[in-house]
């Protein structure tokens, strides 16, 4: 097991992994820069992070501050919990300091390994590191007060990694291991096509549309999406995605849609009540919803079924609808096989050679 990390990302989930790893005995360095000044303060000011609502606990980092250099020096594990959309910006930041031994962990992946292999190597950065990607985040949350975190469901200590190359992910286990029971993907696709925010967040955000604009912070996705029209397409982007996981040589992770049939039956779920009261937003739709999940798991998905001969349309569709509200190619600018740098003429086999 590790002693110390660091936690690079002051949003909720940062917090919560913060507060997670220092009750487990970890001795926690957590960062961000100086946008997010005012929570880090607050950590200080309070003196540890509290966690409410399905886990309880206070835990109290080493060392909170916005210098990336001080909080990633001699640290065996970084954890990086920030949207995509910052994934390059947190590599870049990191690329001068880190050392080697180190392991680099996103949450959640996202295909995010990809982006620091590059900027790693564009700033010429020689020290050993691994990069591991996450299945999903750690669980959900939100900032419900200064240094406190609201957390959606209990924490679920399993789950998947894979590092880039998924040669080195036994090591990364062993590290994990005694905090948290994770095991191995084959490889960091497999993360990617079993993301449940694709098949949650995309068509009940951009069907949400109307609503968003009109309410802002007052909007629910899990209170006012989940209605019985809009679980039809929800369901119909898992069936569309399951025969292209399988033609993959996988299975199917979970019941993709199993939280959202419990939202939309709440009365009928008491146990997910605090996630529905509690995890709100999105606030506009210029979000992580649809910036996220359509450009990162949601293109990487229509174009590994491409590849295959296969055809997500309904997913598809709802993408493009997304990129015209925001006014983003999803598919030109997302994370696709062809910019990830695997040319059309690679077999899958050829492309999941270079991830092994």
């Amino acid at each position: 097991m590790f002693k110390t990390a660091a936690v690079l990302g002051a949003g909720a989930t940062g917090h919560y992994m913060a507060c997670l790893l220092a009750m487990n005995g970890v001795e926690v360095n957590f960062c961000d820069d100086e946008r997010f000044a005012d929570a880090l303060e607050a950590v200080k000011k309070v003196g540890f992070i509290t966690l409410r609502g399905n886990n309880h606990g206070t835990g109290t980092p080493k060392l909170v501050t916005t210098d990336f250099a001080e909080a990633v020096k001699g640290v065996e594990l970084i954890f990086v919990h920030v949207p995509s959309m910052r994934q390059e910006e947190i590599a870049r930041r990191i690329a001068p300091y880190v050392e080697d031994g180190q392991d680099i962990i996103l949450f959640p992946g996202n295909l995010g390994s990809f982006v620091f292999k590059k900027v790693f190597e564009e700033m010429g950065v020689t020290a050993k590191v691994t990069l591991t990607e996450k299945e999903g985040n750690l669980g959900p949350c939100r900032l419900s007060m200064p240094a406190e975190v609201t957390v959606g469901n209990p924490l679920n200590r399993k789950g998947k990694v894979c590092s880039l190359p998924a040669r080195d992910t036994a090591k990364v286990l062993e590290k994990l291991n005694g905090i948290f029971e994770y095991a191995a993907n084959q490889n960091v696709f497999e993360a990617a096509m079993n993301t449940g925010n694709v098949v949650n967040h995309v068509a009940t955000t951009t069907l949400s549309a109307p609503q968003i604009d009109r309410t802002g912070d007052a909007f629910s996705l899990f209170k006012f999406a989940f209605t019985p029209s809009v679980m039809k397409c929800v369901e119909k982007i898992a069936e569309e995605r399951k025969p292209v996981i399988e033609a993959l040589g996988w299975q199917v992770h979970g019941e993709p849609t199993g939280m959202a049939n419990k939202i939309a039956h709440i009365d009928e779920h008491p146990e997910v009540r605090i996630f529905y009261e509690f995890m709100d937003g999105p606030n506009a739709l210029d979000h992580r919803y649809l910036h996220e999940d359509c450009g990162c798991g949601g293109a990487f998905a229509v174009s590994m079924a491409k590849k295959l001969g296969l055809e997500m349309p309904t997913l598809e569709a709802f993408i493009k609808i997304a990129g015209v509200i925001n006014g983003v190619d999803y598919f030109a600018e997302g994370r696709t096989l062809e910019n990830l740098g695997f040319t059309k003429d690679m077999t899958i086999e050829e492309i999941f050679a270079k991830v092994e």
